[in-house]
């Protein structure tokens, strides 16, 4: 596949699009309990700026995941992966988000971050024994937390 292709990805759920080459991501294991689906289309937000992006199965069209930038809510989170992880420089870690139906309660997922090369878009996801992150980490503060720092 050349840098300028185009694959074209269609689902019922997310939609249709043509998604350049650099976008696709390969996760050679696949996902913990989804071991066969292993590519995907890293689509970027509608939002300038936003650490969200949806990460879109090619194989399973219509699974696919909000996933986000922990630095964005973590800051220092990717310095402290294990180098057994395989995050470099180069690397984009991010984490599968699960937003509930009251979404100021999303969660991510820190126990098992995906760790992708930015230049061969290679990637896994790592499954943290140490470090003491959860796989519902919260992502926001507690509004009690918030209106706590305002009284201040």
């Amino acid at each position: 596949m050349t840098s300028g292709a185009a694959v074209p990805l269609r689902s019922r759920r997310f939609g249709t699009y043509d998604v350049p080459a650099d976008r696709v991501v390969e996760l050679a294991d696949g996902l913990v309990g989804l071991p066969h689906v292993r590519r995907f289309a890293l689509l970027e937000p509608a939002q300038d700026g936003s650490p969200f992006r949806y990460l879109v199965s090619f194989d399973e069209p219509e699974l696919g995941f909000l996933v986000c930038d922990p630095e964005a809510f973590f800051p220092g989170y990717a310095g402290r992966l294990p180098r057994s992880a395989g995050a470099g420089p180069e690397s984009a870690v991010l984490t599968i988000v699960t937003v509930p139906a009251e979404a100021r309660r999303m969660t991510a997922n820190l126990m098992a971050p995906l760790v992708i090369d930015g230049t061969t878009r290679a990637g896994r996801q790592v499954v943290l024994e140490s470090g003491g992150w959860s796989t519902r980490h919260p992502l926001l503060a507690a509004p009690e937390s918030v209106s706590g720092a305002e009284s201040r």
